[in-house]
């Protein structure tokens, strides 16, 4: 049984990646190097589940840089 995708995956979908742009804007600059954040997966589309279930998913987020990416806060929708 396939179900629709409703309003609660797209708007998980756009919150998680207006997360990761906020997050890009957010890295500083120390000691002369600098962290460079890198999404290998830009946008993950959930398929429909009946409320209450969980889905997991692992979200990566890699350092290209040479400096420290210091991850200080990630929030879901």
């Amino acid at each position: 049984m396939r179900m629709k995708k409703g309003p609660f995956s797209v708007c998980l979908c756009s919150v998680l990646v207006l997360c990761g742009v906020m997050f890009c804007f957010g890295v500083e600059e120390e000691t002369g190097t600098s962290a460079s954040v890198s999404f290998p997966e830009s946008v993950y589309t959930f398929d429909a589940v009946f409320e209450g279930l969980s889905v997991p998913h692992d979200f990566v987020i890699q350092n290209k840089g040479t400096g420290v990416l210091d991850v200080q806060r990630v929030e879901g929708g």
